[in-house]
């Protein structure tokens, strides 16, 4: 037995003693790979289902040795809850088996990496466009493609609000800002709320970025840190607590308050919603890289360069997806940004580059009948441009090392690295039509 076997038999047990149960069945996985069964409600001796419950204990106790508590304890109900786990449903946990009336759930109590699992209400309104840009690895011109994308909507007009929620390494807030701080940022909201005082501070999170002059749209920016934020590594700590001023919260719907509430002082100060919104999202597997990509209902930009480890950690996450509930709703909103791809002799990395990418959905997403099923799924290749799975450019150049785009804007390197890119965002997003839009 171990942590991999645990989690098989816990969920066989399950699926076998559900007609017995007759209710769904939470598979609660603690910090140290410990499993116990969640149920709504203790069964009397006397009911004709406390059987179940009992032959369902002995068959957890039974088998899983180190990962499981003593039979007393294995089973916890819901009537008797005091913290976090009474907010666990069908939306929050992971599906694992069902009998076709019944399920088994599992909630994962990571440190990190839980929120892959989760599902969330995404707002309704389609305005405005959100768009998060997302990386496994640093290095690969999120951020740089980020201020870039910023400035290209601003040139058309479009209003652009930023966050910078690579809060371990900001960046693009201070880059895009430059001395025009506002008082307070990112940080400072999460602190300020897990005690109600986040009101006092929303006016003074956003600034308007020197890069929009002569520019007939404009880029605000919620920077991770402001003018006045001090003790940062103190604050930073404490930006990922799951806790609000009324108690437990969880942290996704902690930042989907957050950004609803800059929003709204946008409009209140503009008398507009802004047209887009760019969530620059921490590298990595992090829980917070998870909220930006599924709780925000956007649309994610998922930076890959051709290298085994990048292909290797997104199978880990689409691998991780395969039965998430709301596979349907999010897989076609994941884009694959190829970047760095080498300005000469690049035909060979391209072709390489478009096979792993489409491996990595054809061996995924692509086999599951939640996305296969769905009307709006056609059948693609490696070669098809249309699919979510082929590499939107972005080529490598000189010039846009030690970007500093207050100081220097690299008027030809952009265009150079960026044309495939800007072409395809424009044609994909804002005219909805690619065959009329110009390249």
């Amino acid at each position: 037995m171990d942590f991999n076997d645990a989690l098989d038999q816990a969920v066989a047990f399950s699926l076998n003693n559900l007609p017995h149960v007759q209710e769904d069945i939470y598979l609660i996985r603690d910090l140290q790979g410990k499993i116990r069964v969640l149920l709504s409600r203790e069964r009397s001796n006397t009911s004709p289902l406390f059987a179940g419950v009992q032959r369902l204990t002995q068959d957890i106790s039974g088998s899983l040795d180190f990962y499981t508590y003593p039979e007393p304890d294995i089973v916890i109900y819901r009537d008797r809850l005091r913290n976090h786990l009474d907010f666990l449903n069908e939306r929050s946990a992971r599906e694992m088996a069902s009998d076709g009336t019944y399920y088994v759930y599992l909630h994962d109590r990571l440190l990190i990496g839980g929120e892959w699992d989760a599902a969330y209400t995404h707002q309704a309104s389609t305005t405005p466009l959100r768009f998060t840009l997302f990386s496994m690895k640093g290095g690969v011109g999120r951020s740089t493609t980020a201020m870039v994308l910023a400035k290209h909507l601003a040139v058309k007009g479009k209003r652009v609000l930023v966050f910078d929620l690579d809060l371990e390494s900001p960046g693009v807030g201070a880059t895009l800002l430059g001395n025009e701080l506002p008082a307070y940022g990112i940080v400072d909201w999460f602190v300020e709320d897990a005690v109600g005082n986040a009101g006092q501070i929303i006016g003074s999170m956003q600034a308007e970025s020197p890069l929009q002059e002569g520019l007939s749209g404009f880029i605000s920016v919620v920077p991770a840190f402001g003018a006045d934020t001090e003790d940062y590594l103190s604050k930073l700590g404490r930006s990922y607590l799951e806790r609000g001023p009324q108690g437990y919260k969880p942290w996704p719907e902690r930042l989907k308050e957050m950004v609803a509430a800059n929003e709204r002082h946008y409009e209140d100060t503009n008398g507009c919603k802004p047209d887009i919104i760019l969530f620059d999202s921490r590298t990595g597997l992090h829980d917070s890289s998870a909220a930006l990509v599924l709780a925000m209902g956007a649309n994610t930009f998922m930076f890959a360069v051709d290298a085994e480890q990048t292909w290797r950690a997104y199978r880990f996450l689409f691998q991780h997806w395969m039965n998430h509930p709301d596979i349907r709703d999010f897989y076609d909103k994941l884009w694959i940004i190829g970047s760095m791809i080498p300005e000469s002799d690049s035909t060979d990395h391209l072709i390489s580059l478009r096979d792993h990418s489409y491996t990595l959905f054809a061996d995924t997403f692509y086999q599951s009948p939640a996305v296969t099923g769905q009307p709006r799924f056609t059948p693609t290749s490696s070669e098809d441009d249309s699919g979510n799975h082929y590499p939107r450019e972005i080529t490598w150049n000189r010039g846009l090392m030690a970007f500093e785009p207050l100081a220097n804007w690299p008027d030809r390197a952009v265009p150079t690295a960026y044309e495939q890119f800007l072409g395809w965002f424009d044609r994909a997003f804002l005219t909805g039509n690619e065959e009329e839009a110009d390249p």
